[in-house]
Formats: structure tokens, C-alpha cells, sequence
């Protein structure tokens, strides 16, 4: 769906079409405003990126890679320059502590695990990278990120189509809430997280489904 279609869906749920209560204005920001929200829930809107590594170093701002991050799903290292492996993911510090006690003073080698703080914007490798693995784009994030506001009417969610119907939800929820109507607010944001409920339940089930395939193709079996 296009803004426009989105918000001309809005209007007529709200019961207007000709802008007596809400600008279009109003209504564009509260659709970004409901983008946004909706990315940062479903985590649904996925990219990737490479940085650099650096001889000794093992902290690294993420934000300056990928300043509008929300949360990391896979994380690449290429050894040696050569082959490519995929890092284990520490949860904390205190994980890094039972598991690698005296972490900060290991000696530098080819990184096999990493930790990533989003409130503190830190993302750390373990162990630190040696000569051999310092360099250019050796590490590849794979992450989900922030909604990209819509500018014009002819452009489009960063969304799965699916959630494009809860930005008019959310609309509508936020114009029947302005006009003082409660409970119809209320419903209509039920709606609005019903849907985000409803796509984060069928993501999880079509994982599942993956990891059953992927499981029989590494058994031998093409069920």
C-alpha cells in the first residue's frame, strides 16, 4: 500500500474524506509514527553490513556502521581473510565471565564469538582480532533496523505487506482518540496489536517449519 492509499483508508474507517478534523499532514506523521512502532516490534524490516576490524581492538561502535539498528540477528567473521564463520552470540557481560574468564586479556586470534549492548552501543569481539584478521569488511551483521519515514504519496512501507494494514489501525486509533471516542480508540489499537501479534506468531511458525526441513535435509531425508 501506498501512504496515500493508507491514509485515504484511515478517512474513511474515521467516517470523513475531506479533511474536516485531521490534515493530511496529521495523518502522514501519525502513519510514520506507527511505521516506526511497528518495525521496533515485529523487528521485521531486515538488512546487512560490513565493517572493519582493527589489530587489538575488541569494542567497536555498532551505530557508526549501522546507525539505525534495532537488534542483530547473525553475525559473519571472515578468517584469515579467507573463510567465512559464523560468531556465537554472548547474551552479557556476565556470560562473557563464566564463559571466558579473563576475556579482556586474552590474546589476540581469529574472533569466534561476539557481544552487542544496544543501550550502550557496544559491540565486542572474542578474542580480540591478531594481524592475520584485521581488515576490511571481515565482519558481515546481518540486522533488522528503524522504519524509513514516508516523504510522498507515491511511496511505500518498508514493511511486510502483511503489517501494512495495521498502520491504518493505528491511525485510526490515535484520530478516534483525538476526537474523544475511547472506546473505539481502543479497538482499534486491539486491532493494531492483533495484527503485529498475528504476523510475529506466523514468522515463528514458518521458522519452525524451516528448522524441520533443514533438519531432515542434514539427516539424509528429503522430508
Amino acid at each position: 500500500m501506498t501512504r496515500q492509499e493508507i491514509r485515504n483508508m484511515a478517512r474513511k474507517r474515521l467516517g470523513e474524506t475531506i479533511g474536516a478534523f485531521w490534515s493530511d499532514a496529521e495523518l502522514n506523521s501519525w502513519i510514520n509514527e506507527a511505521g516506526e512502532d511497528c518495525a521496533f516490534k515485529t523487528k521485521s524490516i531486515r538488512t546487512n553490513a560490513y565493517f572493519t576490524t582493527v589489530l587489538d581492538q575488541q569494542e567497536y561502535v555498532l551505530s557508526s556502521v549501522a546507525p539505525n539498528i534495532y537488534s542483530v540477528l547473525d553475525v559473519y567473521f571472515n578468517i584469515n581473510g579467507v573463510t567465512w564463520i559464523r560468531l556465537q552470540p554472548i547474551a552479557n557481560r556476565e556470560d562473557l565471565d563464566l564463559q571466558y574468564q579473563g576475556w579482556r586479556n586474552a590474546l589476540s586470534a581469529a574472533p569466534y564469538a561476539y557481544y552487542w549492548d544496544r543501550e550502550e552501543d557496544v559491540f565486542l569481539l572474542y578474542p580480540k582480532p591478531d594481524v592475520s584478521n584485521s581488515g576490511t569488511n571481515y565482519v558481515r551483521i546481518f540486522y533488522t533496523k528503524t522504519f524509513t519515514a514516508l516523504l510522498n504519496d507515491a511511496s511505500s512501507p518498508a514493511l511486510p505487506e502483511p503489517l501494512h494494514l495495521a498502520l491504518v489501525d493505528w491511525v485510526v486509533g490515535l484520530g478516534y482518540e483525538t476526537r474523544g471516542y475511547g472506546d473505539k480508540a481502543n479497538d482499534a489499537m486491539s486491532k493494531y496489536d492483533a495484527k503485529i501479534q498475528a504476523y510475529k506468531s506466523e514468522r515463528n511458525r514458518e521458522k519452525e517449519d524451516d528448522e524441520i526441513i533443514m533438519r531432515g535435509y542434514r539427516n539424509g531425508k528429503g522430508y
